[in-house]
């Protein structure tokens, strides 16, 4: 019986609510997409330019495979960075040594590293972990490896800086840094690694005023012999308007600090130029001196503890930087159980100090200012 009256007004009138009910459910759909959205763009405004989110998303990259199975960075962290705040990664090194002529470091002895490490291999991995960009630290002695990075990471703003490596105090510095600096992503160098070592001298002094009047940094490690800590000390206190770095844990060793360790990290504190790479930290439990083989570190907060209280009481929230060391840090762990580690570690310190450590303080050192 065809249907009429009261009856097609029924049906109307039902038609009509079950579209209204379907029209509600896709705007609630569209509407709880918008937080996500909204809060990563506020994201990308709090940030300066330097550690400008990256456009892609941190959580679906897919890192492509590595020549030999040797990196273990792509391995997922137990509790998601994105939970903990953006990441700014402070330490990387980029080579390629099948280039002709192959490179100085690193040597083909050192086997787990000894391969091409180009950007996109690193920018997959990191975005992955919550790394929203970083900054490579040239390893090589040769003048003209800096221009070749520059020119791999050309327009991708991913890699927001160089520090580069000079000889602080050869005949060329001059001209080397004038060359350099004329690259806004070259905010630093990192010295005494190839160069003579820190002496002071007169030439060396004139070459780290000229960086310090640039508004550049100095990258250093200091552990063992390499650059005592009197020494950085000492230069600190020639140089004080030179923003200075002491890369990996200013040479931590062990799961106890050694009081002789703890006395110069006290010293070294008292220089407000002086700032702690928050870095590296497998390097605690290498047991050789060199990174030809291998090693196994824990994983466990408890192993690093003693040492990172001795450096965040001494130098405080302002002054840790934090950086992979990225493809090394593979040597003796993963990228991903590092940021782990240092997540757990600053957790109980609050959101503030986490953002500083991990992106803020790094976003403020590593800003040219003449």
């Amino acid at each position: 019986m065809p249907w009429g009256g009261r009856h097609a007004q029924r049906h109307l009138r039902y038609r009509d609510r079950v579209r209204h009910r379907l029209q509600k459910n896709s705007t609630m759909k569209i509407l709880t997409s918008i937080p996500t959205t909204f809060a990563k763009l506020c994201l990308m405004m709090t940030l300066s330019p330097l550690a400008a989110c990256a456009s892609s998303s941190a959580t679906t990259a897919t890192p492509p495979e590595m020549a030999g199975g040797t990196s273990k960075a792509a391995a997922p962290l137990a509790v998601p960075a994105e939970r903990h705040g953006p990441i700014l990664d402070t330490h990387i090194h980029l080579y390629e040594v099948t280039r002709p002529g192959g490179v100085v470091w690193p040597e083909a002895k050192q086997k787990p590293i000894y391969r091409d490490v180009l950007p996109p291999e690193y920018e997959a991995i990191a975005k992955q972990n919550g790394i929203i960009g970083t900054g490579i630290v040239e390893a090589s002695p040769v003048v003209d490896d800096n221009y070749k990075v520059l020119e791999k990471t050309k327009g991708n703003d991913f890699f927001k800086f160089l520090v580069a490596q000079l000889e602080i105090g050869s005949p060329s510095f001059s001209a080397d840094l004038a060359r350099l600096a004329a690259d806004p992503r070259v905010v630093g160098i990192r010295g005494f690694l190839w160069s003579p070592k820190l002496t002071l001298d007169a030439k060396q002094l004139a070459s780290l005023e000229e960086l310090a009047a640039k508004g550049m940094t100095l990258d250093i490690i200091s552990r063992g012999t390499l650059n005592p800590k009197d020494k950085v000390e000492a230069l600190a206190t020639a140089v004080p308007k030179l923003r200075i770095i002491i890369d990996h844990l200013a040479g931590a060793k062990g799961p106890t600090p050694d009081p002789a360790w703890v006395d110069a990290v006290q010293r070294l504190a008292k220089h407000p130029n002086i700032y702690i790479k928050f870095s590296s930290f497998f390097d605690m439990y290498n047991p050789a001196a060199t990174e030809d083989d291998p090693w196994k570190a824990p994983t466990d907060l408890a192993a690093y503890k003693a040492h990172f209280d001795v450096l965040m009481k001494a130098f405080g929230e302002d002054r840790l930087i934090w950086g992979s060391n990225w493809p090394v840090v593979d040597m003796g762990g993963s990228l991903a159980s590092e940021i782990e580690i240092a997540e757990l570690y600053l957790k109980e310190f609050g959101q503030e100090a986490r953002d500083k450590v991990m992106y803020k303080n790094a976003q403020k050192f590593y800003a040219r200012h003449p």
